[in-house]
């Protein structure tokens, strides 16, 4: 992908990450509604986590606040974009002879690449008044307790939920998952202590970790368990 785009034009280049597991599109999408903000407007995002490839499933390209955005229509662009978009679809901006198993090659990245060059979006293919949303409750923050989930478990094994600290209507807080109750809150990781606690992790979202542990295989929560956030 990097050797097809370089061929064609002179953008930047940069890596955000090889580490989204594999057809997990979910994972792909909070990535990516982490690390946008960060980056200026003109920053073309390419999203490869693609387990429809070859198939009749959509490729999309869409701007939002001055980025652009460019992947399959499987959900992976629902928490940083919506419609319209535009479905590529002219082939003049794909490889010749290209694969059906790496579009990510043969489709994204010279599409990318023309984009990076002053292509018009439109130019691409048809206008998309629809994009495939994934099935995604965002927390309420009205009220004496914020319901959220569990959207991450990072490799520490830190359960990083949804919701974020900046919204709650409370200083002080407790948060309650499954059968488990966490009260203690640290301002850093070090700071924790023993046994679970709460912290404001580096998405601005409200986390329970462990000290030098796995908070998901102590407390036994997984992915999209639902977490109760209420004031102490």
């Amino acid at each position: 992908m990097k050797g097809v785009i370089a061929a064609r034009c002179d953008a930047r280049i940069a890596d955000l990450s090889h580490h989204v597991p594999p057809f997990d599109v979910w994972a792909g999408a909070w990535f990516l509604r982490a690390v946008v903000p960060y980056w200026p407007a003109g920053t073309i995002f390419v999203a490869v986590v693609d387990p429809g490839v070859g198939t009749t499933r959509r490729i999309l390209a869409v701007e939002r606040d001055g980025r652009t955005f460019l992947g399959p229509d499987n959900g992976l662009l629902s928490l940083v974009a919506a419609p319209p978009a535009v479905s590529v679809e002219n082939d003049a901006f794909f490889l010749p002879g290209g694969s059906t198993t790496f579009h990510g090659r043969d489709r994204f990245a010279p599409a990318a690449a023309a984009i990076a060059g002053g292509t018009p979006l439109h130019e691409l293919g048809p206008r998309a008044d629809s994009m495939v949303m994934l099935d995604y409750e965002a927390p309420s923050y009205d009220g004496a307790a914020t319901v959220g989930t569990i959207v991450v478990i990072d490799r520490f094994g830190n359960l990083i939920t949804d919701i974020e600290t900046a919204r709650l209507p409370f200083a002080r807080f407790a948060a309650r998952a499954g059968a488990h109750t966490i009260a203690r809150l640290a301002l850093a990781y070090g700071e924790g202590g023993d046994g679970p606690f709460l912290i404001t992790g580096s998405t601005g979202c409200v986390e329970i970790s462990v000290a030098n542990a796995s908070a998901a295989a102590l407390l036994q929560l997984s992915r999209g368990d639902r977490v109760t956030v209420v004031p102490a």
